[in-house]
Protein backbone atom coordinates (compact mmCIF):
# COMPACT_ATOMS: atom_id res chain seq x y z
CA UNK A 1 0.00 0.00 0.00
CA UNK A 2 2.61 2.28 1.09
CA UNK A 3 4.43 1.62 -2.71
CA UNK A 4 1.30 2.55 -4.41
CA UNK A 5 1.14 5.47 -2.32
CA UNK A 6 3.87 6.72 -3.00
CA UNK A 7 4.11 6.02 -6.81
CA UNK A 8 0.75 7.90 -6.63
CA UNK A 9 2.77 10.98 -6.80
CA UNK A 10 4.48 10.61 -9.80
CA UNK A 11 1.10 12.34 -11.22
CA UNK A 12 1.76 15.57 -12.50
CA UNK A 13 -0.58 18.85 -13.35
CA UNK A 14 0.78 17.27 -17.39
CA UNK A 15 -0.07 14.12 -16.94
CA UNK A 16 -3.09 11.58 -18.43
CA UNK A 17 -1.65 11.97 -21.80
CA UNK A 18 -2.53 8.95 -22.67
CA UNK A 19 -6.51 9.38 -22.15
CA UNK A 20 -8.53 11.15 -25.09
CA UNK A 21 -11.41 12.71 -24.91
CA UNK A 22 -13.53 14.41 -22.42
CA UNK A 23 -16.79 12.27 -21.88
CA UNK A 24 -15.96 10.36 -19.02
CA UNK A 25 -19.92 10.01 -17.41
CA UNK A 26 -19.55 8.66 -14.59
CA UNK A 27 -16.88 6.41 -13.81
CA UNK A 28 -15.33 4.77 -10.82
CA UNK A 29 -11.71 5.26 -10.35
CA UNK A 30 -10.05 1.97 -11.02
CA UNK A 31 -10.65 3.05 -14.84
CA UNK A 32 -9.15 5.92 -14.24
CA UNK A 33 -6.47 4.07 -12.73
CA UNK A 34 -5.76 2.36 -16.19
CA UNK A 35 -5.20 5.09 -18.17
CA UNK A 36 -2.90 6.56 -15.77
CA UNK A 37 -1.00 3.23 -15.47
CA UNK A 38 0.12 3.59 -18.76
CA UNK A 39 1.01 6.82 -18.56
CA UNK A 40 3.22 5.80 -15.87
CA UNK A 41 1.25 6.75 -12.48
CA UNK A 42 -0.24 4.90 -10.23
CA UNK A 43 -2.89 4.96 -7.78
CA UNK A 44 -4.30 3.45 -4.04
CA UNK A 45 -5.63 -0.17 -4.73
CA UNK A 46 -8.76 0.62 -3.03
CA UNK A 47 -9.93 3.37 -5.50
CA UNK A 48 -12.63 5.11 -3.64
CA UNK A 49 -13.81 8.03 -5.61
CA UNK A 50 -15.91 8.33 -8.84
CA UNK A 51 -16.00 10.89 -11.79
CA UNK A 52 -18.77 12.50 -13.93
CA UNK A 53 -18.82 15.57 -16.14
CA UNK A 54 -21.06 18.41 -15.08
CA UNK A 55 -21.53 21.54 -17.08
CA UNK A 56 -22.10 24.84 -15.23
CA UNK A 57 -23.28 27.90 -16.71
CA UNK A 58 -20.94 30.92 -15.86
CA UNK A 59 -21.40 34.73 -14.85
CA UNK A 60 -22.32 35.75 -18.78
CA UNK A 61 -24.09 32.31 -19.46
CA UNK A 62 -21.19 30.53 -21.52
CA UNK A 63 -21.33 26.85 -20.95
CA UNK A 64 -18.71 25.82 -19.10
CA UNK A 65 -17.44 22.20 -19.31
CA UNK A 66 -15.82 19.89 -16.15
CA UNK A 67 -15.50 16.55 -14.51
CA UNK A 68 -16.34 16.33 -10.61
CA UNK A 69 -14.41 13.41 -8.98
CA UNK A 70 -15.96 12.84 -5.49
CA UNK A 71 -14.63 10.23 -2.92
CA UNK A 72 -16.90 7.29 -2.32
CA UNK A 73 -16.15 8.26 1.81
CA UNK A 74 -19.34 10.28 3.26
CA UNK A 75 -18.42 13.77 3.44
CA UNK A 76 -17.92 16.67 3.33
CA UNK A 77 -14.63 17.74 1.85
CA UNK A 78 -12.58 19.84 0.90
CA UNK A 79 -11.88 20.93 -2.54
CA UNK A 80 -9.62 21.16 -5.48
CA UNK A 81 -10.32 23.65 -8.86
CA UNK A 82 -7.91 22.90 -11.62
CA UNK A 83 -7.42 23.45 -15.57
CA UNK A 84 -5.25 22.82 -17.98
CA UNK A 85 -2.97 24.34 -20.15
CA UNK A 86 -2.79 26.14 -23.03
CA UNK A 87 -4.49 24.53 -26.23
CA UNK A 88 -5.29 21.30 -24.16
CA UNK A 89 -8.16 20.09 -22.14
CA UNK A 90 -9.90 18.45 -18.95
CA UNK A 91 -8.64 15.20 -20.24
CA UNK A 92 -5.39 16.29 -19.58
CA UNK A 93 -6.34 16.37 -15.53
CA UNK A 94 -7.62 12.92 -15.39
CA UNK A 95 -4.40 11.78 -13.46
CA UNK A 96 -3.75 15.15 -11.36
CA UNK A 97 -7.72 15.00 -10.77
CA UNK A 98 -7.91 11.33 -9.45
CA UNK A 99 -4.43 12.04 -7.37
CA UNK A 100 -5.96 14.85 -5.31
CA UNK A 101 -9.73 12.75 -4.91
CA UNK A 102 -7.65 9.59 -4.17
CA UNK A 103 -6.61 11.88 -1.09
CA UNK A 104 -10.32 13.16 -0.26
CA UNK A 105 -10.64 16.18 -2.47
CA UNK A 106 -13.58 16.86 -4.49
CA UNK A 107 -11.78 18.22 -7.81
CA UNK A 108 -13.08 20.08 -10.42
CA UNK A 109 -10.94 19.97 -13.50
CA UNK A 110 -12.81 22.19 -16.21
CA UNK A 111 -12.26 23.47 -19.51
CA UNK A 112 -11.06 27.03 -20.11
CA UNK A 113 -13.38 29.00 -21.92
CA UNK A 114 -12.88 28.59 -25.13
CA UNK A 115 -11.40 25.05 -25.16
CA UNK A 116 -12.73 21.60 -25.27
CA UNK A 117 -16.87 21.54 -24.16
CA UNK A 118 -16.88 25.05 -22.89
CA UNK A 119 -18.29 27.61 -24.90
CA UNK A 120 -16.92 30.99 -25.68
CA UNK A 121 -13.87 32.79 -26.85
CA UNK A 122 -10.35 32.26 -25.74
CA UNK A 123 -8.81 35.52 -24.15
CA UNK A 124 -5.66 34.20 -22.75
CA UNK A 125 -6.71 34.54 -19.15
CA UNK A 126 -8.35 37.45 -18.79
CA UNK A 127 -10.86 38.73 -17.01
CA UNK A 128 -13.46 36.50 -18.60
CA UNK A 129 -11.19 33.70 -17.62
CA UNK A 130 -11.40 35.08 -13.89
CA UNK A 131 -14.93 35.19 -13.71
CA UNK A 132 -15.42 31.45 -14.84
CA UNK A 133 -13.11 30.45 -11.96
CA UNK A 134 -15.16 32.57 -9.59
CA UNK A 135 -18.42 31.02 -10.61
CA UNK A 136 -17.17 27.41 -10.68
CA UNK A 137 -15.80 27.93 -6.99
CA UNK A 138 -19.54 29.51 -6.76
CA UNK A 139 -20.99 26.03 -7.97
CA UNK A 140 -18.23 24.27 -5.14
CA UNK A 141 -19.89 26.39 -2.64
CA UNK A 142 -23.30 24.75 -3.26
CA UNK A 143 -21.97 21.28 -3.62
CA UNK A 144 -23.08 18.95 -0.72
CA UNK A 145 -19.98 16.50 -1.24
CA UNK A 146 -17.63 20.14 -0.47
CA UNK A 147 -17.40 21.71 2.96
CA UNK A 148 -18.61 25.42 2.78
CA UNK A 149 -19.05 28.42 5.10
CA UNK A 150 -21.60 29.58 2.64
CA UNK A 151 -20.81 31.20 -0.72
CA UNK A 152 -17.05 30.20 1.01
CA UNK A 153 -16.29 26.76 0.41
CA UNK A 154 -12.69 25.26 1.49
CA UNK A 155 -10.65 25.55 -1.37
CA UNK A 156 -7.32 25.36 -3.38
CA UNK A 157 -6.47 25.71 -6.87
CA UNK A 158 -3.60 23.53 -8.99
CA UNK A 159 -2.40 23.33 -12.25
CA UNK A 160 0.19 24.26 -14.99
CA UNK A 161 1.56 26.58 -17.27
CA UNK A 162 -2.22 28.40 -18.59
CA UNK A 163 -3.90 26.47 -15.62
CA UNK A 164 -0.75 28.20 -13.69
CA UNK A 165 -1.74 31.43 -14.45
CA UNK A 166 -5.56 31.72 -14.15
CA UNK A 167 -4.43 30.64 -10.15
CA UNK A 168 -2.63 33.46 -9.60
CA UNK A 169 -5.37 35.98 -11.04
CA UNK A 170 -7.77 34.18 -9.68
CA UNK A 171 -6.93 33.92 -6.04
CA UNK A 172 -5.76 38.11 -6.46
CA UNK A 173 -9.06 38.65 -7.09
CA UNK A 174 -10.71 36.11 -4.71
CA UNK A 175 -10.22 35.39 -1.18
CA UNK A 176 -12.16 32.43 -0.53
CA UNK A 177 -9.72 30.58 -2.08
CA UNK A 178 -7.33 28.93 0.33
CA UNK A 179 -4.03 28.34 -1.05
CA UNK A 180 -2.69 28.15 -5.11
CA UNK A 181 0.07 25.28 -6.61
CA UNK A 182 0.61 27.36 -9.62
CA UNK A 183 2.62 25.45 -11.83
CA UNK A 184 5.27 26.14 -14.68
CA UNK A 185 3.24 29.99 -14.59
CA UNK A 186 4.14 33.31 -15.46
CA UNK A 187 4.78 36.43 -13.57
CA UNK A 188 5.00 39.39 -16.24
CA UNK A 189 3.96 38.16 -19.81
CA UNK A 190 5.19 41.14 -21.58
CA UNK A 191 8.54 40.30 -20.27
CA UNK A 192 8.19 36.39 -20.80
CA UNK A 193 6.91 36.79 -24.25
CA UNK A 194 9.38 39.64 -24.77
CA UNK A 195 12.16 39.87 -22.88
CA UNK A 196 13.91 43.21 -23.50
CA UNK A 197 12.25 43.51 -26.55
CA UNK A 198 13.36 40.88 -27.98
CA UNK A 199 10.31 38.92 -29.23
CA UNK A 200 10.15 34.74 -28.63
CA UNK A 201 8.96 34.42 -32.23
CA UNK A 202 9.52 30.39 -32.38
CA UNK A 203 7.09 30.50 -28.88
CA UNK A 204 4.80 32.61 -30.10
CA UNK A 205 3.74 31.41 -33.51
CA UNK A 206 3.64 27.85 -31.74
CA UNK A 207 1.23 29.44 -28.96
CA UNK A 208 -0.91 31.22 -31.20
CA UNK A 209 -1.23 28.22 -34.03
CA UNK A 210 -1.74 25.63 -31.13
CA UNK A 211 -4.50 27.74 -29.46
CA UNK A 212 -6.41 28.84 -32.85
CA UNK A 213 -6.22 25.17 -34.00
CA UNK A 214 -6.93 23.50 -30.79
CA UNK A 215 -10.30 26.18 -29.70
CA UNK A 216 -11.79 25.63 -33.45
CA UNK A 217 -11.43 21.77 -33.34
CA UNK A 218 -12.33 21.56 -29.54
CA UNK A 219 -14.81 24.46 -29.09
CA UNK A 220 -16.91 26.59 -30.30
CA UNK A 221 -15.97 27.08 -34.31
CA UNK A 222 -17.81 30.47 -34.52
CA UNK A 223 -16.39 31.91 -31.38
CA UNK A 224 -12.64 30.20 -31.02
CA UNK A 225 -9.93 32.28 -29.72
CA UNK A 226 -9.69 36.22 -29.43
CA UNK A 227 -9.52 37.51 -33.08
CA UNK A 228 -7.05 40.42 -32.16
CA UNK A 229 -4.63 38.17 -31.41
CA UNK A 230 -4.03 36.62 -34.84
CA UNK A 231 -3.75 40.39 -36.13
CA UNK A 232 -1.60 41.70 -33.44
CA UNK A 233 0.73 38.16 -34.05
CA UNK A 234 1.31 39.13 -38.22
CA UNK A 235 2.23 42.46 -36.80
CA UNK A 236 4.81 40.94 -34.28
CA UNK A 237 6.04 39.10 -37.05
CA UNK A 238 5.85 41.57 -39.73
CA UNK A 239 7.82 44.26 -37.31
CA UNK A 240 9.86 41.90 -34.70
CA UNK A 241 8.51 43.98 -31.94
CA UNK A 242 5.56 43.71 -29.49
CA UNK A 243 2.81 46.15 -30.68
CA UNK A 244 1.59 48.47 -28.33
CA UNK A 245 -1.88 46.84 -27.80
CA UNK A 246 -0.80 43.42 -27.12
CA UNK A 247 2.01 45.19 -24.62
CA UNK A 248 -1.34 46.38 -22.88
CA UNK A 249 -3.77 43.15 -23.21
CA UNK A 250 -0.59 41.24 -21.70
CA UNK A 251 0.14 43.49 -18.82
CA UNK A 252 -3.82 43.26 -18.04
CA UNK A 253 -3.08 38.91 -17.94
CA UNK A 254 0.40 39.69 -15.71
CA UNK A 255 0.45 38.34 -11.88
CA UNK A 256 3.03 41.03 -11.01
CA UNK A 257 0.45 43.70 -11.31
CA UNK A 258 -1.81 41.96 -8.64
CA UNK A 259 -0.07 40.04 -6.52
CA UNK A 260 -0.28 42.58 -3.60
CA UNK A 261 -3.96 41.63 -3.07
CA UNK A 262 -3.07 37.75 -2.89
CA UNK A 263 -3.83 36.24 0.31
CA UNK A 264 -4.11 32.44 -0.67
CA UNK A 265 -0.70 30.71 0.54
CA UNK A 266 1.82 29.63 -2.46
CA UNK A 267 3.63 26.84 -3.75
CA UNK A 268 5.34 27.96 -6.81
CA UNK A 269 6.64 25.38 -8.70
CA UNK A 270 9.22 25.47 -12.12
CA UNK A 271 11.43 23.95 -14.48
CA UNK A 272 14.92 24.98 -14.41
CA UNK A 273 14.98 24.26 -18.53
CA UNK A 274 11.28 26.17 -19.34
CA UNK A 275 12.14 28.80 -21.74
CA UNK A 276 8.69 29.49 -22.33
CA UNK A 277 7.99 30.70 -18.68
CA UNK A 278 11.77 30.90 -17.05
CA UNK A 279 13.03 30.50 -13.92
CA UNK A 280 12.66 34.04 -13.34
CA UNK A 281 8.98 33.89 -13.78
CA UNK A 282 8.69 31.60 -10.98
CA UNK A 283 11.28 33.39 -8.83
CA UNK A 284 9.58 36.36 -9.44
CA UNK A 285 6.23 34.80 -8.28
CA UNK A 286 8.04 33.52 -5.40
CA UNK A 287 9.55 36.73 -4.00
CA UNK A 288 6.20 38.98 -4.68
CA UNK A 289 3.95 36.94 -2.73
CA UNK A 290 6.71 36.56 0.06
CA UNK A 291 7.41 40.33 0.07
CA UNK A 292 3.79 40.48 0.49
CA UNK A 293 4.08 38.47 3.50
CA UNK A 294 2.06 35.84 2.91
CA UNK A 295 3.28 32.43 3.07
CA UNK A 296 5.11 30.88 -0.35
CA UNK A 297 7.38 28.31 -1.05
CA UNK A 298 9.87 27.75 -4.74
CA UNK A 299 10.22 24.71 -6.15
CA UNK A 300 12.70 24.10 -9.41
CA UNK A 301 12.67 20.71 -10.60
CA UNK A 302 14.88 19.91 -13.83
CA UNK A 303 11.56 20.13 -16.58
CA UNK A 304 9.51 22.91 -17.75
CA UNK A 305 7.28 23.38 -21.07
CA UNK A 306 10.71 22.09 -22.92
CA UNK A 307 11.25 18.23 -24.23
CA UNK A 308 13.47 18.15 -20.77
CA UNK A 309 9.80 17.59 -19.82
CA UNK A 310 9.80 13.83 -20.62
CA UNK A 311 12.99 13.06 -18.61
CA UNK A 312 11.85 14.16 -15.63
CA UNK A 313 12.75 11.18 -13.51
CA UNK A 314 10.53 9.89 -10.57
CA UNK A 315 11.78 11.29 -7.29
CA UNK A 316 11.08 14.58 -9.10
CA UNK A 317 7.27 13.92 -9.66
CA UNK A 318 6.91 12.25 -6.01
CA UNK A 319 9.17 14.86 -4.43
CA UNK A 320 6.78 17.96 -6.11
CA UNK A 321 3.60 16.20 -5.73
CA UNK A 322 4.15 15.15 -1.70
CA UNK A 323 4.89 19.41 -1.63
CA UNK A 324 1.37 19.79 -3.31
CA UNK A 325 -0.66 17.49 -1.35
CA UNK A 326 1.11 18.70 1.71
CA UNK A 327 0.42 22.16 1.00
CA UNK A 328 -3.27 21.71 0.25
CA UNK A 329 -3.74 19.24 3.44
CA UNK A 330 -2.23 22.48 5.71
CA UNK A 331 -4.00 25.30 4.07
CA UNK A 332 -7.37 23.84 2.53
CA UNK A 333 -7.87 20.61 4.79
CA UNK A 334 -6.16 22.14 8.01
CA UNK A 335 -4.18 19.55 8.99
CA UNK A 336 -1.04 19.11 10.84
CA UNK A 337 1.42 18.29 7.73
CA UNK A 338 4.98 19.61 6.98
CA UNK A 339 5.24 21.33 4.07
CA UNK A 340 8.94 21.42 1.92
CA UNK A 341 11.25 24.19 2.87
CA UNK A 342 11.63 27.67 1.88
CA UNK A 343 13.25 26.56 -1.84
CA UNK A 344 13.68 23.48 -3.29
CA UNK A 345 15.99 23.06 -5.97
CA UNK A 346 16.87 20.48 -8.16
CA UNK A 347 20.47 19.58 -8.73
CA UNK A 348 20.54 17.44 -12.13
CA UNK A 349 24.58 17.24 -11.67
CA UNK A 350 24.02 15.65 -8.36
CA UNK A 351 20.56 13.74 -9.16
CA UNK A 352 19.39 15.61 -5.49
CA UNK A 353 17.48 18.11 -4.07
CA UNK A 354 18.74 20.96 -2.47
CA UNK A 355 17.15 22.92 0.33
CA UNK A 356 17.38 26.40 1.26
CA UNK A 357 16.07 29.21 3.61
CA UNK A 358 16.37 31.74 1.02
CA UNK A 359 17.20 31.53 -2.80
CA UNK A 360 20.50 33.60 -2.21
CA UNK A 361 21.40 32.07 1.29
CA UNK A 362 24.73 31.97 1.95
CA UNK A 363 25.42 33.34 -1.61
CA UNK A 364 28.53 35.87 -2.33
CA UNK A 365 27.96 38.41 -5.37
CA UNK A 366 31.62 38.66 -7.55
CA UNK A 367 31.94 40.63 -9.97
CA UNK A 368 34.96 39.98 -12.87
CA UNK A 369 35.02 42.75 -15.92
CA UNK A 370 35.42 41.13 -19.55
CA UNK A 371 38.71 42.72 -20.45
CA UNK A 372 40.21 40.33 -18.08
CA UNK A 373 38.32 37.38 -19.24
CA UNK A 374 40.47 34.20 -21.21
CA UNK A 375 39.92 34.61 -24.57
CA UNK A 376 37.79 37.51 -25.13
CA UNK A 377 36.62 38.81 -28.59
CA UNK A 378 33.94 41.65 -28.68
CA UNK A 379 32.38 41.41 -32.58
CA UNK A 380 29.02 40.17 -32.45
CA UNK A 381 27.77 39.33 -36.01
CA UNK A 382 24.89 37.93 -38.02
CA UNK A 383 24.85 38.42 -41.87
CA UNK A 384 23.48 36.33 -44.82
CA UNK A 385 26.88 37.02 -46.57
CA UNK A 386 29.42 36.57 -43.68
CA UNK A 387 30.45 34.07 -40.93
CA UNK A 388 28.52 35.23 -37.88
CA UNK A 389 30.20 36.07 -34.75
CA UNK A 390 29.88 35.58 -31.54
CA UNK A 391 31.75 37.71 -28.27
CA UNK A 392 33.00 34.97 -26.20
CA UNK A 393 34.85 35.14 -22.46
CA UNK A 394 35.75 32.21 -20.74
CA UNK A 395 36.16 32.30 -17.32
CA UNK A 396 38.19 29.31 -15.36
CA UNK A 397 36.71 27.67 -12.51
CA UNK A 398 38.25 26.14 -9.35
CA UNK A 399 35.35 24.17 -7.97
CA UNK A 400 33.14 27.27 -8.24
CA UNK A 401 29.09 26.72 -7.02
CA UNK A 402 26.75 29.19 -9.03
CA UNK A 403 23.41 29.53 -7.15
CA UNK A 404 21.01 32.75 -8.33
CA UNK A 405 20.66 35.31 -11.10
CA UNK A 406 24.26 36.30 -12.79
CA UNK A 407 24.19 40.20 -13.70
CA UNK A 408 25.28 41.21 -16.85
CA UNK A 409 26.17 44.86 -17.06
CA UNK A 410 27.19 45.53 -20.89
CA UNK A 411 28.13 48.42 -23.04
CA UNK A 412 27.58 47.85 -26.54
CA UNK A 413 27.44 49.54 -29.77
CA UNK A 414 25.59 49.05 -31.96
CA UNK A 415 26.38 49.27 -36.14
CA UNK A 416 23.38 48.07 -37.29
CA UNK A 417 19.58 48.75 -36.28
CA UNK A 418 17.39 47.21 -34.69
CA UNK A 419 19.55 43.94 -34.11
CA UNK A 420 18.88 41.75 -31.43
CA UNK A 421 21.34 40.27 -29.57
CA UNK A 422 22.01 37.04 -27.14
CA UNK A 423 23.41 36.40 -24.02
CA UNK A 424 23.83 32.77 -22.19
CA UNK A 425 26.18 30.83 -20.20
CA UNK A 426 28.33 27.60 -20.94
CA UNK A 427 29.43 25.08 -19.43
CA UNK A 428 32.65 23.99 -20.54
CA UNK A 429 34.44 21.00 -20.06
CA UNK A 430 38.32 20.26 -21.39
CA UNK A 431 37.83 20.39 -25.29
CA UNK A 432 34.27 20.52 -25.13
CA UNK A 433 32.55 23.03 -27.06
CA UNK A 434 30.23 23.69 -24.09
CA UNK A 435 26.73 22.68 -22.47
CA UNK A 436 24.13 26.16 -22.67
CA UNK A 437 23.28 25.93 -18.90
CA UNK A 438 19.39 24.43 -19.11
CA UNK A 439 18.73 26.07 -22.86
CA UNK A 440 18.11 29.40 -21.08
CA UNK A 441 19.19 32.62 -23.11
CA UNK A 442 18.76 36.37 -22.56
CA UNK A 443 17.21 38.32 -25.69
CA UNK A 444 18.15 41.97 -25.67
CA UNK A 445 17.20 44.58 -29.21
CA UNK A 446 19.00 47.34 -29.78
CA UNK A 447 16.48 49.95 -31.18
CA UNK A 448 19.13 52.44 -32.65
CA UNK A 449 22.54 52.33 -33.31
CA UNK A 450 25.32 53.74 -31.23
CA UNK A 451 26.79 52.77 -27.67
CA UNK A 452 23.65 51.71 -25.72
CA UNK A 453 24.25 50.58 -21.65
CA UNK A 454 22.36 47.76 -20.58
CA UNK A 455 21.50 46.38 -16.93
CA UNK A 456 20.57 42.81 -17.86
CA UNK A 457 20.00 40.39 -15.25
CA UNK A 458 20.30 36.49 -16.59
CA UNK A 459 18.45 33.14 -15.82
CA UNK A 460 18.65 31.66 -12.54
CA UNK A 461 20.80 29.02 -12.33
CA UNK A 462 22.52 26.08 -9.72
CA UNK A 463 25.23 24.59 -11.44
CA UNK A 464 28.98 23.21 -9.97
CA UNK A 465 32.35 23.96 -12.11
CA UNK A 466 34.77 21.67 -10.68
CA UNK A 467 38.40 22.48 -11.07
CA UNK A 468 39.23 22.52 -14.89
CA UNK A 469 36.08 23.13 -16.27
CA UNK A 470 35.18 26.83 -17.73
CA UNK A 471 32.08 29.04 -17.52
CA UNK A 472 31.76 30.99 -20.79
CA UNK A 473 29.97 33.92 -21.50
CA UNK A 474 28.29 34.01 -24.66
CA UNK A 475 26.61 37.22 -26.86
CA UNK A 476 25.64 36.64 -30.14
CA UNK A 477 22.68 38.30 -32.63
CA UNK A 478 21.30 34.88 -33.92
CA UNK A 479 19.00 32.29 -31.87
CA UNK A 480 16.58 29.52 -33.74
CA UNK A 481 13.53 30.51 -31.17
CA UNK A 482 13.95 34.06 -32.65
CA UNK A 483 13.44 36.21 -35.51
CA UNK A 484 17.10 37.19 -36.50
CA UNK A 485 17.95 40.81 -37.80
CA UNK A 486 21.09 41.10 -39.88
CA UNK A 487 23.63 43.46 -38.61
CA UNK A 488 26.63 43.85 -36.29
CA UNK A 489 27.68 45.26 -32.70
CA UNK A 490 31.03 45.33 -30.80
CA UNK A 491 30.57 44.82 -26.82
CA UNK A 492 33.35 47.46 -25.06
CA UNK A 493 35.06 44.99 -22.88
CA UNK A 494 36.59 47.46 -20.63
CA UNK A 495 33.11 48.73 -19.38
CA UNK A 496 31.11 45.49 -19.52
CA UNK A 497 30.94 43.27 -15.81
CA UNK A 498 29.30 40.04 -15.55
CA UNK A 499 28.38 39.36 -11.29
CA UNK A 500 28.36 35.54 -10.47
CA UNK A 501 26.61 34.65 -7.36
CA UNK A 502 29.15 32.31 -5.47
CA UNK A 503 27.97 29.47 -3.06
CA UNK A 504 30.25 27.38 -0.96
CA UNK A 505 33.27 28.33 -3.63
CA UNK A 506 35.29 31.02 -4.95
CA UNK A 507 37.06 32.52 -8.21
Amino acid sequence: MELNRRMLLRATAASGIAATGVGMGTRPAAAIELECVRSGEFFTEEGAFTARDVTIESFDGTAIAGTVYEPDAAGPHPAVLTTHGWGMNRAFLRCTAAMYADNGYVVLAYDSRGYGDSGGEVQVNGPKEVSDAQALIDWLADHDAVIADGDDPRIGMDGGSYGGGIQLLTAARDDRVDAIVPRIAWNDLVASGAPNGAIKSGWLTMLVGLGTVSSRLTGDVGESIDSDLQGWYAEAMANNAMPEAVIDYFAERSPTRYLEDLEAPALVISGWTDTLFPPSEAVANYREIDDSGVESRLVMYGGGHNADELDVDDDQHEYVNRAALDWMDRHVRGAETDVVPEVSLWDEQSDTWRTFDAVDESVDRETVSLSALDGATSTVRHSSFRPDETATYELDADEVRIRGAPELSLTIEAHDAPLICFASLHHVEGRSDGEQIDDQVTGFRLEETGTHRLELDLEPLLRELPRGDALELRIEASDPFYLDEHGSATVQNDESTLTLPIAEGSL
